[in-house]
């Protein structure tokens, strides 16, 4: 695991930017990361946008989202953690509250911040 960049405070909060390198590193971000937390990571979300006429369109849409962590999953054999949250930074295709699974595979970086 790659530690990018730390800003810690003793026994109080703080973040660490993280790259995992290895699938074990994805083991070891599982364990790092509890409910409370929040992570910001590079993901992808279908947005629906209605065009003038009235028809519907989807497109997939790459972005920056940071969610309060509600629960992880650890999927050994694809080697992916599943982060579900809220959303608590708004942007124009996703309002602060809604919910959001980010996916955090080797050699994706991400930024966890402890409370």
């Amino acid at each position: 695991m790659k530690l990018v960049r730390r800003d810690l405070v003793p026994n109080g909060p703080g973040g660490v930017n993280i790259v995992p390198e290895e699938d074990d590193d994805m083991w070891h971000a599982y364990n790092l990361i509890s409910a409370g937390d929040t992570v910001k990571a590079a993901t992808v979300r279908k947005v629906i946008r209605e065009m003038g006429s009235g028809e519907r369109k989807s497109d997939r849409v790459r972005l920056k989202l940071e969610i309060k962590v509600e629960g992880t999953d650890y999927d050994k054999e694809g080697s992916v953690l599943r982060i579900r949250g809220k959303n608590v930074l708004e942007n124009e295709h996703v309002k602060i509250g809604q919910f959001h699974t980010l996916v955090i595979e080797p050699h994706r970086p991400f930024l966890l911040k402890k409370v």
